[in-house]
């Protein structure tokens, strides 16, 4: 075939004989579209299955609100004596961002968990329940820090906000469902006593200050206000002490799921053959053109 037929007249593309020119290299189409099917079905299935645990939580509202009752009342005298009741923001914020820091996950998830199946976990036996580790990887022959280890739990968790609802959306990714779900009850478990830990250890030191503080003034305004604040401080004790769900409580529940989240197989095939064919194409159209140029 000529391949100035490939134009006509009016220098515009001849589709015709464009497809013609394809069908001369069907061949070559088909063996590429294959091979590429092939590899994205090999591919496809030498991957894990992934499973989501997810959980609903909303702010505790027994602290905020008991602090906000008792406060309110207190504004005037505590700018009378000189003393700032502004809030420093809410918990739930501060609990999610520790959830996120290195701090919290070496020091209150990493004692909790076997952390060959955070960092070498493969693949996951549902018969057995059991988790197959990858021996091959270069991790396996070699202790992984706990940075290295860091990167994966970041990788594997999420953390928003329903903007419709301001409830907290908390999930971990593994291959093992039991093990996404395990997990999770732990962070939640963890950032709860965490909190409450920090608070009852605020609340213990801000007490001592306080009675200091009152014994060491003769201001009756300020004594009013210092009075206030201990008895604010004791009532965080006491909440730290019997609230289980002191900073969330869970509105759903992490199960562990039973369908897979990744990957989709089918459209990893999908999109595989998609782009041989495609390439097979413009592999085509570009020699017809370079032939047609030299020409």
């Amino acid at each position: 075939m000529n391949n100035n037929n490939l134009l006509n007249h009016d220098d515009e593309i001849d589709f015709k004989a464009l497809f013609f020119a394809l069908w001369s290299r069907k061949l070559f189409i088909t063996s590429i579209t294959s091979l590429a099917a092939i590899i994205s079905v090999l591919y496809a299935l030498s991957l894990p299955n992934l499973y989501i645990s997810s959980a609903m939580l909303a702010p505790s509202e027994s602290k905020d609100s008991s602090m906000s009752s008792n406060l309110g009342g207190l504004s005037s005298m505590a700018g009378l004596a000189g003393i700032n009741l502004s809030s420093s923001g809410s918990q739930s914020d501060e609990a999610m961002a520790r959830i996120r820091s290195y701090d919290f996950f070496v020091e209150q998830f990493l004692p909790n968990i076997n952390l060959d199946d955070l960092v070498k976990a493969k693949n996951w036996d549902k018969s057995s329940n059991k988790v197959i580790y990858d021996i091959s990887d270069s991790k396996s022959i070699r202790k992984v820090s706990n940075q290295e280890a860091f990167e994966v739990y970041r990788s594997i968790l999420s953390l928003s906000v329903d903007t419709k609802t301001s409830f907290t959306i908390i999930t971990i990714e593994h291959v093992s469902p039991y093990i996404a779900q395990q997990w999770l009850k732990i962070i939640i478990k963890s950032i709860n006593d965490h909190m409450r830990e920090l608070d009852k250890d605020l609340a213990k030191n801000s007490i001592e200050f306080l009675k200091t503080s009152y014994q060491e003034t003769n201001l009756t305004e300020i004594k009013k206000v210092i009075s206030k604040l201990i008895q604010n401080q004791i009532q965080t004790l006491t909440l730290a002490e019997v609230n289980k769900d002191y900073i969330f409580k869970q509105i759903v529940s992490p199960i562990a799921p039973e369908k897979k989240s990744s990957p989709s197989r089918s459209m990893i095939c999908i999109l595989g053959t998609f782009s041989g064919f495609m390439i097979s194409i413009l592999f085509c159209l570009s020699m017809h053109f370079i032939r047609l140029a030299k020409d």
